[in-house]
């Protein structure tokens, strides 16, 4: 299923929602219905990450980064990158 924006974040454990992308994605207007959150937690691996990212085949992927997901989330934006 293609989604034109998909907003991502790596979070410490599922329980720990990310509001931010909410509150993006609750303001995206007429682009909200292209738009979707997929969120992983830190035991994922950034290789499985980006795989079911490309899968939606995105145009834009914003991607919410904190202290403790940096390190992951700058390999996952280089494999997206690729």
């Amino acid at each position: 299923m293609q989604s034109d924006i998909v907003l991502t974040t790596i979070n410490a454990r599922y329980i720990h929602a990310s509001l931010g992308l909410r509150y993006l994605r609750a303001n995206l207007g007429e682009l909200f219905d292209v738009s979707t959150i997929v969120e992983f937690t830190s035991k994922e691996r950034p290789l499985q990450m980006a795989e079911r990212l490309l899968a939606k085949k995105p145009i834009i992927v914003g991607i919410g980064v904190y202290i403790w997901n940096i390190d992951q989330a700058t390999q996952l934006v280089q494999i997206l990158k690729r």
